[in-house]
């Protein structure tokens, strides 16, 4: 642990000695005049901007960058965006466990909220499933930090992952892409463009991915399956004017996970570990089911002075959880769990675009979500929950004069939610004496709470313009919903939780100092209210008062509770740089720096803050890429470097209770990820060859999440390291 504090103080220094060596470089840089940044546009105030004019700390990762690099889904994106940790969650499927600057969920219930929200082509995710997606089908990425509740709601005070896809062309066209892996990987996807008379366009997609696992399984002696996916769209544009025009897609998709075996203390953790994290002798597959269907519509009007937009998103889906060996040889603690989930959204927005110094932008938005799922047999329950969320926004954007500009901006927000929980005789012989009729089945809980709460959320900043670009001063605040934890089957599980709010304090530099470099800066100082957090413990803790059943045996062997812990201070440094010293190499770094703590935390009346831990919350993020390109072949070639590095983060623990038995901390890691694409203009088309590797220079599998269901039980996820493949694409 002293090395790795050493290694993180030198590390640093010497990223900031790399950062600023551009600026430093004036004069050499100056003879290059024909060396310039591609210039990149956002919307992370609603309409096409600059990113370099954005008083937002905001990421964007450019189409070519996701052709010619190795960022191949949503996953990757935490690797090169300061201060951001992403993860699949074992235990959904393609479900995203998100941590944007210490906020974070690490969950698949239905009933609360996500810290991060994800919108793909203007549509929010009411939940974290279905957050992890290729990148493929992209026209553009972008990851905005901080709260974002003025023109992007709710559940977005970590940041927003916004993602939009490429409409129809209109044109007859076709890009193909194959690829071969490790772990038997094969992963063939594909779009195809045609006109629709000459109004418009449709577009066909398709997606088919299978792989085996990266764990072997000592005791099948084998690898089981990992992946095996198929998404396929459908998207139709329309012009019915010059002016007018809509799209309209369809997606249908079923992911069948079956997730890499865990580790468990009580089960081979110990052996696992001495071979490098490569085994597990985990008895029965955790496996998780995805299948369901999206729809979204968005009509845009542009008139001379203003534009008017309208989407709408469907999700409708259903999920399926099985697992009962947690990393160990035997049946520990059965979970079947079917869920179903829909989502419907409507936002209206209106942006002018006037020719005085005042623009703005205004806009509705509504949520209805329902889900239902139900549980058994170690834990028995049938809950049902309704969401029903609306919200008015609105932001201003004044130019005082040719330095100084003001951005004002609200949200308003008011939501309901209802909870339908009844839960029933559980536990492994509970469910026994039942199905040998030893006595009747009988409801050991039943509830339907309420809960009702508004909001207002704000954006304030102050931007004035610089020689080299501009800088900015905001203060925001974001807000993420109360309500329930569904998971529950006892009285004091079924309590609501408040929504927790969060203000943030920022200064920022957008620059250009030369025409082939940027350095962006940013600064941010947060409070947390009200934090929500999430506490498992085992049915023997006091908190949990487990009603038990007839013939005496707990309902399960954990509680799970959702408590608002109290006020979190947090503060860091977010740095993004590029420099291009030559027409053919570009050099990116990037790296954020977070200081969090809890200043007070609450459990049973007393207060913890010295003894817990913000989760997924590492004190140092790093990323510096190269990419060089050549003519070879009659064709051009680009080379691909990227290393990262993310800091030690805490994971899920009863800070009330632990003592240090179980391991909770996941390690500091470097990855080193390389790529070299071949591109060629084959006359009738373009073909690209690509072959990577990711995290090269380690073997083996590293720990990527860790558990303490509240000395209950204990386990632990496996990633892979060092992964190579290579690809064939056509485009016409």
């Amino acid at each position: 642990m002293n090395y790795q504090k050493t290694y993180k103080k030198q590390l640093l220094p010497a990223i900031i000695s790399i950062c600023t060596l551009p600026l430093y470089a004036g004069g050499a840089i100056a003879q290059e005049e024909s060396v310039g940044l591609e210039e990149i546009v956002v919307t992370a105030r609603k309409r096409q901007e600059s990113i370099q004019d954005v008083p937002v700390a905001v990421s964007a990762i450019s189409p070519g960058m996701l052709e010619r690099g190795s960022i191949n889904s949503s996953l990757d994106l935490g690797k090169m965006v300061p201060n951001v940790e992403l993860h699949e969650t074992a235990i959904g499927s393609e479900s995203l466990s998100a941590s944007i600057r210490g906020m974070s969920y690490d969950d698949i219930e239905k009933s609360i909220e996500p810290t991060v929200g994800v919108a793909i082509d203007g549509v929010f995710l009411a939940s974290n499933s279905g957050g992890v997606f290729d990148l493929f089908d992209v026209a553009a990425v972008e990851v905005l930090r901080g709260p974002q509740g003025t023109l992007f709601g709710r559940n977005t005070i970590g940041g927003v992952i916004n993602v939009t896809r490429t409409e129809p062309t209109g044109d007859f066209g076709m890009k193909l892409e194959a690829t071969a892996g490790d772990e038997n990987l094969t992963d063939v996807k594909g779009i195809v463009n045609m006109p629709l008379s000459d109004k418009g366009g449709i577009k066909l997609s398709f997606k088919n991915t299978e792989s085996d696992s990266h764990v072997y399984n000592t005791t099948i002696e084998g690898r089981r399956p990992f992946k095996d996916s198929e998404t396929l769209g459908l998207a139709v544009k329309y012009n019915f004017t010059e002016n007018t025009s809509a799209v309209l897609s369809y997606d249908d998709y079923e992911h069948n996970t079956t997730a890499p075996d865990n580790v468990n203390p009580f089960g081979g953790m110990i052996e696992s570990e001495a071979d490098g994290w490569a085994t597990s002798p985990q008895k029965d597959p955790l496996t998780a089911y995805l299948k369901g269907e999206n729809t979204t519509l968005r009509v845009t009007h542009n008139a001379d002075n203003y534009e008017i937009k309208y989407i709408m998103g469907i999700m409708d889906y259903s999920e399926v959880v099985r697992e009962k060996s947690w990393g160990t040889t035997i049946d520990f603690f059965q979970v079947d769990r079917d869920q179903d989930f829909k989502q419907t959204s409507h936002e209206l927005q209106y942006l002018s675009n006037l020719d005085g110094p005042m623009n703005f932008v205004a806009g509705l938005y509504m949520l209805k979500a329902e889900s239902f799922i139900t549980s058994g047999p170690g834990q028995n329950f049938n809950v049902s929950h309704d969401l029903d969320s609306k919200a008015i926004f609105g932001e201003l954007n004044y130019q005082i004069n040719d330095l100084w500009s003001l951005t004002l901006g609200a949200r308003y927000t008011e939501e309901e939610k209802d909870l339908d929980t009844r839960s029933y005789n559980g536990g492994p012989l509970g469910n026994a004496a039942r199905l040998a009729d030893s006595y009747d089945t009988e409801i050991l809980n039943y509830a339907t709470p309420s809960f009702e709460d508004d909001n207002t959320s704000y954006r304030v900043v102050l931007q004035r313009e610089i020689e080299s670009g501009m800088v900015y001063a905001s203060l925001s605040t974001g807000y993420r919903s109360g309500g329930f934890f569904n998971r529950g089957v006892t009285p004091l599980e079924n309590e609501s939780f408040e929504s927790e709010e969060v203000e943030s304090f920022e200064l920022g530099m957008r620059s250009n100092p030369t025409a082939n470099s940027q350095l962006n800066l940013t600064y941010f100082n947060a409070d947390y209210t009200d934090k929500q957090t999430t506490v498992i413990t085992s049915a023997n803790d006091p908190m949990c008062d487990k009603q038990q059943n007839p013939i005496g045996e707990p309902q399960t062997i954990t509680c799970s509770f959702v408590r608002n812990a109290g006020a979190v201070s947090m503060q860091g440094v977010e740095f993004e740089g590029m420099y291009m010293p030559s027409d053919n190499l570009t050099l990116r770094l990037s790296f954020g720096t977070f200081d969090g703590e809890y200043d007070e935390y609450e459990y049973n009346g007393v207060d913890i803050s010295d003894k817990a831990r913000l989760l997924y919350a590492p004190e140092l993020t790093a990323y510096f890429g190269a990419e060089h390109t050549s003519e070879v072949a009659g064709g051009v070639l680009t080379l691909n470097g990227g290393l990262s590095f993310k800091d030690d983060v805490d994971t899920q623990a009863d800070w009330a209770t632990w003592a240090g038995g179980t391991e909770v901390v996941i390690e500091s890691f470097e990855s080193l990820d390389l790529s070299a694409t071949f591109v060629k203009d084959m006359g009738a088309g373009t073909l690209k060859l690509r072959a990577y590797g990711t995290d090269v220079l380690e073997d083996d599998n590293r720990v990527s999440r860790r558990y303490d269901a509240g000395g209950g039980f204990s386990w632990a996820e496996l990633a892979p390291r060092r992964q190579f493949g290579v690809s064939v694409g056509y485009e016409f």
